[in-house]
């Protein structure tokens, strides 16, 4: 796990792109399914009104991550080590943010039986 945390060489941070990409995609989708119990709010300020409108939110979280993480990997292809280090810096930041977000949604989702009994 640390050597997947500390490499980044170009195959190694197209992998963390892709797996970006993924959890990404399943933050949207626990957020949608989420948010139809009526027991949830959108609580990212970007998202709030997005989630309302279903192709501004498939462009937002599916079409635009896909071209710009893509566009990341081209650029990175002719990137120096030093640019391949500060990349790989940066997105493992953001795969321990979308983790930790889609850990909590995975919380929220086994808590919902509760939540619903309770107000039965």
């Amino acid at each position: 796990m640390l050597l997947f945390i500390k490499n980044y060489d170009l195959l190694l941070l197209k992998k963390k792109y892709i797996l970006l990409y993924v959890l990404n995609l399943t933050d949207i989708l626990f957020t949608l399914l989420l948010l139809q119990t009526g027991y949830f709010t959108e609580m990212n300020l970007f998202m709030v009104s997005a989630v309302d409108h279903p192709l501004i939110c498939i462009l937002l979280k599916v079409i635009f991550p896909a071209f710009l993480l893509g566009y990341v990997y081209h650029t990175s292809k002719t990137g120096d080590d030093e640019q391949l280090r500060i990349s790989n810096i940066a997105v493992n930041i953001s795969l321990s943010i979308y983790t930790l977000v889609n850990l909590s949604h995975l919380v929220w989702t086994a808590m919902l039986p509760f939540l619903i009994l309770g107000h039965i």
